[in-house]
């Protein structure tokens, strides 16, 4: 888990970021033998299926943490997805998909930003926000935000909330 924390700044960094601002809730105490299953993001950005890259990349860190991660990833069809597809509800389906594969701990998240700035101070821009669901007991007991852009010198920060009951996030 604390490796996932951790890597998203890379991801981020890898797509050319270097200006990274870390926001996140206190790290939960997670079972150490869990398993997870990885919602839907929602594509808050012009970038088409910039939701399902980063669903892929969240579940390969995962994956390289050692996690077992259950169930299928969540990437709709293309073109469906071009359209705007229908992002709430694939994410109540996924939800209901990841209680029925016994899954401990559900990731998803949003990307907002995800894009090139055009002109000429052209950088790359990455914004983020990630949360955890503990699928029993249907709540939030984690977000994160991060935030990238191309150039200048590293800063994060780090701020402390609680867990909230479980809603859709939109």
């Amino acid at each position: 888990m604390k490796k996932l924390l951790l890597s998203i700044p890379l991801v981020l960094m890898m797509v050319g970021c270097a200006n990274l601002d870390i926001k996140s809730a206190k790290h939960p105490e997670l079972n150490k033998q869990s398993s997870w299953s990885v919602l839907p993001f929602a594509n808050n950005t012009e970038t088409p299926m910039a939701n399902d890259r980063a669903a892929s990349m969240a579940a390969a860190i995962l994956q390289a943490d050692g996690e077992t991660v259950v169930g299928s990833l969540p990437n709709g069809a293309r073109t469906q997805e071009l359209l705007g597809g229908d992002w709430k509800k694939r994410y109540e389906e996924a939800l209901r998909s990841a209680h029925s594969t016994g899954a401990n701990y559900a990731l998803s998240g949003s990307v907002d930003e995800w894009n090139y700035r055009a002109g000429i101070n052209a950088k790359p821009v990455v914004s983020m926000t990630l949360w955890i669901v503990d699928l029993h007991s249907n709540k939030i007991i984690w977000r994160g935000v991060a935030s990238a852009s191309g150039g200048g010198d590293f800063a994060g920060r780090h701020q402390q909330s609680g867990a909230t009951d479980y809603k859709s996030p939109h």
